[in-house]
């Protein structure tokens, strides 16, 4: 089997154990994939073992179908997926559905001296929706922040509602997106429709806002700071063998001295 093969094969049997997850499809359409949908593959030793999507949904891009192999568990696979998801949506324009030729407005460029301003990536918010708390966790740690349920009058305030919290558009373009799937676990996979309905309020909006695009994820922040920290701490013990080779250092002998002392005098 080629590589996409494979990995289709190691997709489609994490996806069978996995009801919270969307349902899979065949081998040919699950390696076919990653030509339409962009996507995150760990590795260890040649082997598949941590794989995610990045879906655009309206303007927004969600992070799903995050899937660890069991066996590779609480090894900090979860916390790459968030982290390699957040570089590629504020990075990369194919996530968002743009050219990766940036368009230069000349007449904008002339006015502000020549030069044109980059434009930014990002277009929406980077969601992603989990029950799992270690999913959770790695979210929070990778600079997501979850969203509290509010009554908002697109619910007409009879509830309260994460996904209310978003622009309408996006919320729009949420409800075609759910509504396909369901119809697609109708056909193919009609019992996890019941899961979905079970569990349906246990899953939570976890979000990150375009404006904290370029904001390090607190886990970055605080292996940044132990990296600084153990420089700091290197530079010191350093100085202080330094401090004590010199401190050991024998002074200088003159020769006068020497020949004197073995002539007696």
């Amino acid at each position: 089997m080629s590589g996409d093969e494979v990995l289709a094969a190691w997709l489609i049997t994490m996806l069978d154990s996995e009801d919270d997850l969307r349902s899979p499809g065949s081998l040919a359409v699950e390696a076919g994939r990653g030509a339409r949908v962009p996507r995150i593959i760990l590795h260890e030793e040649g082997e598949p073992v941590a794989y995610a999507e990045l879906r655009r949904v309206g303007r927004a891009v969600e992070l799903a179908t995050v899937v660890v192999d069991p066996g590779h568990r609480g090894q900090g696979y979860c916390h790459r997926i968030v982290h390699e998801a957040w570089e590629r949506w504020r990075q990369d324009p194919i996530v968002h559905g743009r050219s990766v030729i940036p368009e230069i407005n000349l007449a904008k460029a002339m006015r502000v001296g020549g030069e044109s301003p980059e434009p930014s990536v990002v277009r929406g918010p980077l969601v992603s929706f989990t029950r799992d708390a270690a999913m959770a966790a790695g979210l929070v740690g990778g600079g997501f922040s979850m969203v509290q349920r509010r009554r908002r009058f697109s619910r007409l305030w009879l509830y309260r509602s994460d996904l209310a919290t978003l622009p309408l558009g996006i919320q729009f373009a949420f409800l075609i997106d759910r509504t396909l799937r369901g119809l697609r676990l109708l056909i193919h996979r009609p019992g996890r429709i019941l899961h979905h309905l079970r569990h349906g309020r246990d899953y939570r909006l976890f979000i990150r806002h375009t404006a904290d695009a370029e904001r390090l994820p607190p886990r970055r922040i605080g292996e940044r700071q132990q990296e600084a920290q153990a420089k700091a701490i290197a530079q010191d013990v350093i100085d202080q063998l330094d401090s004590i080779a010199f401190t050991m250092m024998e002074p200088p002998v003159d020769s006068e001295s020497v020949t004197a002392w073995d002539e007696g005098e």
